[in-house]
């Protein structure tokens, strides 16, 4: 590894406890950011960072596989496939993302190269982690109101968007999550399996008890 790389990994790894969270407790690492539930310690997700030797740089995958949206879809019995190849609830990486929002070249990647302005790009890398890919996962794990577009936006980054978006929907109070819940059911973008049957046991499931 050439010295401009080795400067770089050391300065973005300097930084990586510089964003905050009211969600979860974030742990920097030499490779990413561990999140953490505040009070008991639980392993909730990572950011990690890789480098691309192709594309000469490094691009960031982020995956949620804790917290009460996990917990609650580990117990139901879905009779398909998650959409993703691990046990996460959410994983997705700047190589898949459309709107540019860990790096402004195409493919997702950060370019490190010699002659690079190692501080300036650290920082933007920083910024871009607090604006877009850590608050997107607080969302999922405080399921708040953005979840529901995080979802449509991205469905192929969630395990079983569905079922997602109605813990998102009784989480925070629908009245009649039938009715709310049936337009997305008719999305193929969200699932291409129309049935409900998840949705009795997510209506009485103890962790999902409206917000008073």
């Amino acid at each position: 590894m050439n010295t401009t790389k080795l400067q770089f990994k050391a300065t973005l790894a300097a930084r990586l406890g510089e964003p905050g969270s009211d969600i979860a407790l974030l742990k920097p690492l030499k490779n990413g950011i561990k999140m953490l539930d505040k009070d008991t310690k639980q392993h909730l997700g990572e950011l990690t960072f890789d480098y691309l030797r192709n594309a000469g740089g490094v691009y960031v995958a982020c995956e949620i596989t804790g917290g009460v949206v996990h917990e609650v879809l580990a117990g139901l019995a879905l009779p398909y496939a998650s959409n993703l190849l691990n046990c996460a609830t959410m994983s997705f990486n700047s190589l898949s993302e459309e709107r540019k929002e860990f790096s402004p070249d195409i493919g997702g990647v950060v370019r490190v190269h010699d002659g690079m302005d190692i501080d300036r790009t650290c920082g933007e890398i920083i910024e871009r982690l607090a604006k877009w890919h850590i608050p997107k996962m607080e969302r999922l794990l405080a399921i708040s109101d953005g979840l529901i577009e995080d979802v449509l936006a991205y469905p192929d980054h969630y395990a079983y968007p569905l079922p997602v978006i109605a813990i998102c929907l009784i989480r925070n109070g629908c009245q009649d999550i039938d009715v709310a819940l049936a337009p997305y059911a008719r999305n193929k973008r969200i699932t291409r399996h129309r049935h409900l049957d998840f949705l009795a046991a997510l209506k009485e499931h103890p962790l999902l008890a409206p917000r008073t």
